[in-house]
Order: structure tokens, then C-alpha cells, then sequence
């Protein structure tokens, strides 16, 4: 029996969201799970996209797409889409884009008091 060698060179080539970026996006769900409002998420891989999708329920269009381009620079890598497949953001940081998700249940679920 031979054994191969893989000779992989192409270490800096994102394939997936890196783990910061993952663990923000789970943050963030996690905590819309717990306040009941999500049930679900799903994850599409293709050549040149990655995208979080989440869901209210399993059996419904997502309520929203985190989208990754792959092998882009910086500028404009990430998008936000709503249920209906409207993009609602393009940005270079996915703070930004989490930010307008949160701030859209953040209303729901606490009450400012003055």
C-alpha cells in the first residue's frame, strides 16, 4: 500500500466563514433561538457564495440570508437578504449586517425605559 501525499498550497483561499465570523452569526442566533423566535438554519455552499440562512420554521422560505462572497477582497463581501430575496445591505464588516437583524428583534423582545 502507497500512501499519498497531499500537497496543498492554497492555505489563504476562504472556503467557509472563518471561525470569528462563525461564532458571531451562532451568537446571535443562539439568542434568537432561546427568545423563541427562530427554530432552524441552513447553510448553502457554492463555488463563489456561502450563505447562513435562518429560519422561523423548518418548512417556510428563510426569514434571512447572511451571504459570504468567496475569493472577493474586502469591499462589499457580505450581503443581507430578507424573506423575500431582497438584498436589504451590502457590506465589508458582518457586524454591520448582524447589527440590522438584531436591531429589528431588540424592539420586540425589550422595553426601553426612559
Amino acid at each position: 500500500m502507497k500512501l499519498k501525499l497531499i500537497n496543498n498550497t492554497d492555505f489563504n483561499k476562504e472556503n467557509f466563514f472563518n471561525k470569528k465570523e462563525l461564532q458571531e452569526i451562532l451568537n446571535l442566533y443562539g439568542s434568537m433561538v432561546s427568545a423563541g423566535e427562530w427554530k432552524d438554519y441552513g447553510i448553502y455552499m457554492g463555488k463563489n457564495i456561502i450563505s447562513f440562512e435562518i429560519y422561523r420554521k423548518a418548512t417556510e422560505n428563510p426569514l434571512f440570508q447572511i451571504l459570504k462572497r468567496l475569493n472577493q477582497k474586502d469591499k462589499n463581501k457580505y450581503q443581507l437578504k430578507d424573506a423575500s430575496g431582497s438584498v436589504v445591505k451590502i457590506s465589508d464588516n458582518l457586524n454591520s449586517i448582524l447589527k440590522i437583524i438584531s436591531k429589528k428583534y431588540s424592539r420586540k423582545h425589550f422595553k426601553v425605559i426612559k
